[in-house]
């Protein structure tokens, strides 16, 4: 059998949520900047450096997004989960795979 493709993992662990979640708080946040930056009269250069934070903030965000997951008891590593393991077959598992 094969292992699940690099999609359906980063779907699994919740990284496209996170990338989401952090691309829409980013723009909000990048809005926000662009109004209050002039209005304190801040360099032009202030802007660029906070873009460049938010940017390389995105892909230190994904890696805890890939290796934690949030749940009811608190912060948990992410298992390794293997869908196509072998395990024995149930009469409903055909029904599924049909439909």
């Amino acid at each position: 059998m094969t292992s699940p493709s690099f999609f359906a993992e980063l779907k699994r662990r919740n990284v496209y949520k996170v990338a989401i979640a952090y691309a829409v708080i980013a723009w909000l946040l990048i809005q926000a900047a662009s109004i209050f930056f002039p209005t304190f009269e801040a360099p032009g250069w202030v802007m660029k450096v906070f873009v460049a934070i938010i940017a390389a903030g995105f892909p230190i965000a994904l890696v805890p997004a890939w290796a934690f997951e949030l749940t009811p008891e608190g912060i948990k590593r992410t298992e390794d989960h293997n869908c196509f393991a072998i395990r024995p077959h149930r009469p409903c598992d055909l029904v599924f795979s049909l439909a």
